[in-house]
């Protein structure tokens, strides 16, 4: 190795290390560090001897071109498997590889045409519910039609999310890691008879016995016909393909992708109805596109014709990027940078540092759309790893044209139908598991 130099970084105290001060606003923390110490920064947080990178080049050979010396983080990913065991975003090698290759077909463009009248159908019916002048609260809103969404696509249009317990299950499942829960979720000891805790665990086992009984259903369909006639869901893809998924594998897919399918998209939607409810001329733009565009309901033959659509969720993510960090971890010391970064530590890759970095956007701060529509050089000359909201190389997120879809389908159906009024001044987020918003996000709703 050519270099034995640590990087710099903030001084810590004992024991804690920088942790009090990533605590206070975990965001302006990292903004700072890139900002006063570079592009590899370290410090301390939560017994983790951490490692913040944000050169767009070093985050690309970390998550593209040397993608096998940077494992997931091991400590990390540990967590996360106790929640929804060795589904995509948690396994590795071999067992990896063939997840992969089993689901992607689930999203391909063929599909995703298939599951746009489903994004649409559960928009509409979501539409159908707000009343003109009653408060919608909309990251609940997003997240139930999201998951509809979701459920349908995994399991099929007769599956009753209501009626099997699905939402109210996933909502105390991942209640956990929301932003006031998640210090005690990390330091409470397992055995901490707390509420939260008790119920997030019988949501758990309610979600395993309910995937259970789907699977159980359709195993038995499948070998009294053969195969499920006129099926085209996630789940009988996986039970007709060619896999050796076990049931308790196929499962934890599933969970994985109740866990991680929807929140990212639901989230991406609220923090866009926030800024569309504080830009009026981006609003008004938007509709008029949609106005122009769509002759009845939205299609997905119009969503290749939304560019500024496309415009406004790409800047949306760039502003709150619900994978606010990707984390990783050497699988032997290496040299990033021209720094020496031990086997086994924690690597940040932080989406929102480089998203708001002024090296390579102009006005950061702004909720800008038009940027993504300018063919400029200064535009076209930006890092690809400046941008990277579903990560990158091989464990990119398999669903991110999914997302992108759905997002856009979603803004086509209700924004041509409803303005939005926020009910608060300003929108805080705090970085958990996901970007979140700190407080509830009302919203008025006023028809057209």
């Amino acid at each position: 190795m050519a270099t034995q130099q640590t990087p710099p970084g903030p001084t810590g105290l004992p024991l804690v290390g920088n942790t009090h001060q990533w605590a206070r606003d975990p965001n302006a923390f990292r903004e700072r560090c890139a900002d006063e110490y570079g592009p590899v920064v370290n410090y301390e947080l939560l017994g983790w001897d951490t490692y913040m990178v944000t050169d767009p080049a070093e985050i690309e050979r970390i998550l593209v071109e040397e993608s096998d010396r940077f494992p997931k983080h091991d400590d990390s990913n540990s967590e996360l498997k106790q929640i929804v065991g060795d589904g995509l975003i948690t396994s590795e090698g071999d067992l990896w590889q063939r997840q992969r290759e089993a689901i992607q077909p689930a999203f391909y463009m063929d599909h995703i045409r298939e599951y746009a009248d489903i994004m649409v159908s559960r928009s509409e019916e979501a539409s159908a519910r707000w009343n003109a002048g009653e408060t919608v609260e909309m990251r609940e809103e997003m997240t139930r039609l999201t998951l509809e969404i979701l459920v349908d696509a995994m399991f099929g249009r007769d599956i009753d999310i209501a009626e099997r317990g699905i939402y109210d299950a996933v909502e105390a499942f991942q209640k956990p890691m929301q932003p006031r829960y998640q210090p005690i979720t990390f330091f409470a000891p397992d055995w901490t008879p707390l509420p939260f805790l008790r119920r997030a665990n019988r949501a758990h086992d309610h979600l395993h016995k309910q995937i259970d009984e789907i699977i159980d259903t359709r195993r038995a369909r499948r070998n009294r016909d053969g195969h499920d006639v006129d099926r085209d869901d996630l789940l009988s893809m996986l039970l007709d393909g060619d896999t050796e998924m076990r049931d308790t594998q196929i499962r934890d897919e599933m969970m994985t992708f109740l866990f991680a399918g929807h929140e990212t998209t639901a989230l991406s939607l609220t923090f866009t109805w926030d800024l569309l409810s504080r830009t009026p001329d981006v609003a008004d733009r938007l509709r008029t596109e949609l106005d122009e565009t769509i002759d009845g309901r939205p299609t997905i033959e119009d969503v290749f014709e939304l560019d500024y659509t496309e415009a406004v969720v790409n800047e949306s993510m760039r502003l709150y990027p619900p994978a606010h960090e990707i984390r990783r971890q050497p699988a032997e010391d290496v040299e990033i940078a021209g720094y020496r970064v031990p086997e086994g530590s924690l690597l940040v890759l932080p989406t929102w540092v480089l998203h708001r970095d002024e090296r390579y956007w102009d006005d950061p701060a702004a909720f800008r759309p038009e940027r993504w529509l300018d063919t400029s050089d200064s535009e076209s000359d930006r890092p690809e790893f400046a941008y990277f909201p579903f990560g990158g190389g091989p464990r990119h997120c398999i669903g991110h044209r999914f997302a992108m879809t759905e997002a856009q389908l979603v803004l086509a159906t209700l924004a041509r139908e409803w303005t939005l009024d926020r009910q608060y001044d300003d929108l805080s987020v705090t970085p958990a598991v996901t970007l979140q918003p700190t407080d509830d996000v009302e919203m008025v709703p006023h028809p057209r």
